[in-house]
């Protein structure tokens, strides 16, 4: 009986915190409805599922939207908009999406 319990438990404690995490399309769906190409916004997604919370990507995706180059959201715009969120967990994953993906070409870099 005390096992069945804590199975419960367990149960609606994974089901509670699965809703807590960005899925992969939610990710996805932010990120080419701001400009990303589809292979940029699957490859970041993919890395991105499981590290953000769906209010971090929520905040992300507000910043993106007043986040305005007059042309598409790039990669480095993306890490630009990410600073923006003043949560360091959220540039620090977008970052190293953008360094995994190989697509962080476009980030200008200081020159020492």
């Amino acid at each position: 009986m005390h096992l069945s319990k804590t199975l419960s438990l367990a149960a609606v404690a994974g089901l509670t915190l699965s809703g807590c995490v960005a899925s992969r399309y939610q990710i996805s769906d932010a990120l080419m409805r701001y400009g990303l190409d589809r292979n940029e916004a699957s490859c970041a997604s993919e890395f991105l599922r499981g590290h953000l919370s769906t209010g971090q990507v929520r905040r992300l995706a507000d910043a993106a939207r007043y986040y305005d180059t007059g042309q598409r959201l790039t990669f480095g715009d993306l890490i630009r908009v990410a600073g923006r969120v003043n949560d360091a967990e959220v540039l620090a994953e977008v970052g190293a999406a953008a360094l995994a993906c190989k697509v962080g070409a476009d980030i200008p870099l200081p020159r020492f």
